[in-house]
């Protein structure tokens, strides 16, 4: 093996494949190379095909089988990445969610979504992705079913979800941290736990939530009307941002510091952050990166086979996106510094 690959992607492997037993090693591997190496058609029938001449059942039943494995997995990948992480003084965390469309008879885990393209009938993940050394590496990606298709009793919400993601990271991570989120995610039961972490929040919230502002409440979009202090933040050559600041509370969270940017006639948002202290221009460039974790769904669906989901099993689902995620820290991690996109990182991989 050591052979072929990078002394970094050897020695990142032996992380997962310590924890595997003799045959769970080889269809790891089998199926990690199909997802890098082949181009289209990423179904475990072609995948063991083309790969290492293997029934596609082995490879079935690799992924379908227990949860523990897939656990035990996505552990070994936050053990690596901790273990980089906590040598940074400064680390940036994003979370967001993603959806793959899929439709079909009898698949676990359907539901309707919210995407970028409006709601699509699919499949859902929550993930997380963190920036160390100049580089963003997945920490988790975990899958969402809505109620009405989850098993009685096992039903979690996005916010649980990220909630445990983040309880993962503060039990492993002990440098500081700053967390960009979306407005979906602004919440009390998430805002909370970052600041007893000690942590930094970066987050959006919607232009009608609820403030307060010297016991008044107030609707947070009204506080862009009416004359106030901008200061201009240049994103780009092209580009740039209006930005005020205010101290207000924010119910059932505390003291936050409010940011009104303005790009243009019809582009006010609202973001807010527990450092009192920030300026706009760090304003501006922290949540400008929150952008990186769209691009991280953008990489993993081109690139990856994250929506190529060729089983109808939740666990299979599950399991095959945790390899996409390994498979994306692997190309990632052993990539030269001068390569940028993950395209030009991923052909430098499978030359």
């Amino acid at each position: 093996m050591g052979k072929f690959l990078p002394k970094k992607t050897t020695s990142a492997l032996k992380c997962f494949l310590s924890i595997l037993t003799k045959p769970q090693v080889k269809h790891f591997l089998v199926y990690l190379v199909g997802l890098i190496w082949l181009i289209k058609f990423h179904s475990t029938r072609e995948i063991a095909s083309q790969i290492a001449k293997l029934l596609p059942d082995n490879l079935q039943r690799f992924l379908n089988g227990s949860p523990k494995k897939r656990k035990h997995l996505q552990d070994a990948n936050q053990n690596l990445l901790a273990q980089k992480a906590n040598r940074v003084p400064q680390l940036l965390v994003a979370i967001d969610d993603t959806t793959s469309a899929r439709a079909g008879k009898h698949i676990e885990g359907l539901g309707i979504h919210h995407s970028a393209d409006g709601l699509i009938k699919g499949q859902c993940a929550v993930t997380c992705v963190l920036k160390m050394a100049g580089e963003w590496l997945a920490w988790a990606v975990e899958g969402y079913r809505p109620k009405a298709s989850s098993p009685k009793g096992e039903f979690k919400s996005k916010i649980q979800m990220a909630q445990e993601i983040l309880q993962d990271l503060r039990q492993k991570i002990h440098g500081s941290v700053t967390v960009l989120m979306d407005s979906w995610y602004t919440c009390a039961p998430i805002l909370i736990p970052i600041i007893e972490a000690g942590w930094t929040f970066v987050a959006a919230i919607k232009c009608n939530r609820i403030l307060e502002i010297n016991g008044k409440k107030t609707v947070v979009r009204h506080l862009a009307k009416g004359p106030r202090t901008y200061k201009t933040v240049r994103l780009s050559k092209k580009r740039k941002l209006k930005v005020a600041k205010r101290i207000v509370h924010l119910p059932k969270v505390g003291t936050v510091l409010l940011f009104i940017t303005k790009g243009g006639a019809k582009e006010t948002r609202f973001l807010i952050t527990n450092n009192l202290n920030m300026s706009e221009s760090e304003m501006v460039g922290l949540y400008s990166q929150r952008f990186r974790i769209e691009i991280f769904h953008k990489d993993i669906k081109q690139h990856l086979a994250f929506g190529h989901v060729f089983m109808r099993s939740w666990q299979g689902v599950q399991t095959h996106w945790t390899l996409v995620m390994i498979a994306y820290n692997l190309i990632t991690l052993s990539a030269p510094r001068h390569l940028k996109g993950f395209r030009q990182k991923i052909r430098h991989f499978r030359n």
